[in-house]
């Protein structure tokens, strides 16, 4: 048993793998898979991408595509952990996490002054 913010986690072992029992995550995962998939193909950022001046593009620099937005949502709200270690080992010349290539999107660093005519640089 874990205590947390969210209440207490009754962790179980089921077969091979340790499941969380708790069902207060499925409607916080939705909750933010709609918070990513909307702010980010309306805004092309969430509150956290403008403060740190990122912004979600497709591969030509162009606002992103509906599909995209939400595979990448989908790769972040509910299987991150996996997404990362998938792309740490399997990333390209991108740096893009797997489900951001399933959805031909990328992040990209963004200044106050250039909005307009973003483009991919790699660093």
């Amino acid at each position: 048993m874990i205590s947390s913010v969210f209440g207490t986690i009754n962790w179980k072992l089921s077969e091979k793998w340790m499941v969380a029992e708790t069902p207060q995550f499925i409607p916080t995962s939705i909750i933010f898979f709609v918070y990513w998939t909307i702010l980010e193909y309306k805004k092309g950022q969430t509150v956290g991408k403008k403060i740190l001046n990122l912004k979600i593009t497709d591969m030509y620099g162009k606002p992103p595509d509906w599909k995209g937005v939400m595979i990448s949502s989908f790769g972040k709200t509910f299987l991150l952990p996996l997404d990362v270690i998938i792309g740490w080992i399997f990333t390209n010349e991108n740096r893009q996490r797997i489900f951001n290539k399933i959805g031909d999107t990328i992040i990209i660093k963004t200044t106050e002054k250039n909005k307009e005519n973003i483009r991919y640089k790699k660093d």
